[in-house]
């Protein structure tokens, strides 16, 4: 009928989930939070803990977003070097700068 091999591995097979239950019930109650969280900040902080200006340090340091910010860059420096650029008659001569910057007066156009 079951021969020795099958009844070894059904024998592995719920000693192995033996061993996985008493694992997650070794997880539960306020000892093993307490546990938990004791390990949690014994380790080094993850990038989830981290929020403002050390986050964005971290993404910048990312590999998998050196493209996105070379883009954002040139971006930034191309709009630096325009607005650098913009002189007063250059103001001056502008619709949008001269309606909402200046006098207040719309151009004829």
């Amino acid at each position: 009928m079951v021969n020795p091999a099958e009844v070894a591995e059904i024998n592995t097979y719920f000693q192995n989930r033996m061993a996985e239950s008493k694992k997650i019930w070794a997880t539960r109650g306020k000892d093993a939070r307490v546990a938990a969280a004791a390990a949690r900040l014994a380790q080094p902080a993850s990038w989830r803990q981290l929020s403002g200006i050390p986050l964005m340090i971290h993404e910048v340091k990312h590999v998998g977003n050196r493209p996105f910010m070379v883009g954002f860059a040139v971006c930034a420096v191309g709009a630096l070097w325009i607005q650098t650029k913009f002189t007063d008659e250059m103001r001056e001569g502008s619709l949008y700068w001269s309606t909402f910057h200046g006098d207040g007066k719309k151009g004829g156009h």
